[in-house]
């Protein structure tokens, strides 16, 4: 019985580290996740607003362009952490409307360039597992419209 006392203690702290690694595998992929779905949504939306543009009014592009950018920045706006709010809403890369003349198709990118630099919730590095979670650099959604 003596020899049985300390071993309830080292098998709850070996498993301790197995299960907080799942616990945080969980929480670092779905951050990652929702602004993915966020910046899907905001995108489509933003393509969707675009379309309700007068196509007889002047500056067409240009007008369309700026809507889907508001409609986006007005989605994600409230709720986006400080450091993914200027990440993505205070820079030029985090959001763009792009229309192409030949096909009229508007492209609406949302973006967080760098997350794996800037990550929300810390990578952790493993031996032999490696960073967890493993990311794309960057964390974006687009959508496209045909204007006209």
């Amino acid at each position: 019985m003596r020899k049985q006392r300390g071993a309830a203690a080292i098998e709850a702290a070996l498993l301790f580290v197995i299960f907080f690694t799942l616990f945080y595998a969980i929480v670092s992929y779905s951050m990652p996740i929702l602004m993915m779905q966020a910046f899907q949504h905001a995108a489509s939306a933003g393509a969707r607003a675009a379309v309700a543009v007068d196509p007889a009014a002047e500056g067409y592009e240009t007008a369309a362009e700026n809507r889907a950018k508001t409609v986006v920045a007005e989605l994600l706006d409230d709720w986006l952490p400080k450091a993914a709010h200027e990440a993505v809403l205070g820079s030029e890369d985090g959001v763009k409307a792009d229309f192409d003349e030949a096909t009229r198709m508007l492209t609406v990118t949302v973006k967080f360039p760098d997350y794996t630099k800037n990550p929300l919730i810390p990578i952790l590095k493993f031996p032999g597992i490696g960073d967890v979670p493993k990311l794309p650099n960057d964390l974006k959604a687009s959508a496209v419209v045909q204007l006209d």
